[in-house]
């Protein structure tokens, strides 16, 4: 069977409302979330693409069941660069029109 979700833990943590997140759930994205993002990127212009991918790849991270792009804004820098690269590690990214690698 095919995982779909991985566990990971943020070097430092997200803190918000003084309280620190650092565990979380990181999923592949389907083609139902790019269409998301994509009516999401229009609607919110103002808000970098990068931070509405991870939020919508992120399924829960600390006691949060949902995580925004502007609460990743909030992120460390060891910590946006930790999940760019474990994103861009899980997400295939030469895939053929036949599906493969």
């Amino acid at each position: 069977m095919l995982q779909t979700e991985f566990h990971f833990q943020l070097p430092k943590g997200l803190y918000i409302n003084g309280e620190l997140h650092q565990q979380g759930k990181i999923k592949l994205l389907t083609a139902k979330d790019e269409f998301i993002m994509q009516d999401l990127s229009n609607h919110n212009p103002h808000i970098d693409f990068v931070f509405l991918v991870l939020a919508q790849a992120i399924t829960k991270l600390g006691n949060l069941a949902q995580v925004t792009p502007q609460q990743l804004e909030q992120l460390f820098l060891p910590d946006f660069l930790y999940l760019q690269d474990l994103f861009s590690q899980l997400q295939p990214q030469n895939v053929t029109p036949s599906g493969e690698l």
